[in-house]
């Protein structure tokens, strides 16, 4: 199960809690990110953002019942788009606690072009979300061994899944 290393990591039974909405949607592939989104009453909206933003986390009037919505770039080709989400809810799930405190991340976003610790547990978060282990290997056992075809099947990128499985991989595959 993953945890938040950050210093203002929820609680561990908030972050458990999470996990048991998550793997209730992690039957079948490709997972249903936008309706784990739903199931933490987050809206999540297609926009025009700057090429260097992916995705942002926003407390908003706009949002769901969470009072938070997810923006993603209408631009980025849907195998991105699903990975932002997931990463988004990482954020929303590990880091939450910082949009609220004073000092936390300043106008209560979150930006994927941004690097450091919060990013990378994002990253770790999405990646378990949309390639948890279980679909893969139920995947490889109903045949599906190729990069390529578990990939589209979990609906990443090559790179992304490259990347779970620990495997080298292109900079350049989307």
């Amino acid at each position: 199960m993953m945890t938040s290393t950050s210093l203002h990591s929820p609680k561990q039974s908030e972050i458990h809690s999470a996990w048991q909405v998550i793997r209730a949607r992690q039957t079948e592939a490709p997972v249903n990110v936008l309706a784990i989104a739903n199931d933490f009453g987050i809206k999540v909206f297609r926009a025009k953002l700057s090429p260097s933003v992916s995705g942002v986390l926003r407390r908003d009037d706009l949002g769901g019942e969470s009072g938070y919505l997810i923006l993603v770039r209408e631009s980025d080709p849907p195998r991105r788009q699903r990975f932002t989400i997931a990463h988004e809810l990482g954020h929303f799930v590990l880091h939450r606690a910082s949009a609220d405190r004073p000092g936390g991340i300043e106008d209560d976003e979150f930006y994927r072009a941004l690097s450091g610790p919060l990013e990378r547990e994002a990253n770790d978060f999405a990646a378990e979300v949309l390639m948890p282990m279980n679909l893969v290997r139920q995947l490889q056992q109903a045949g599906h061994v190729a990069l390529d075809d578990l990939a589209t099947r979990l609906g990443v990128s090559r790179q992304a899944l490259a990347i779970r499985m620990g495997l080298p991989y292109d900079e350049s595959w989307n």
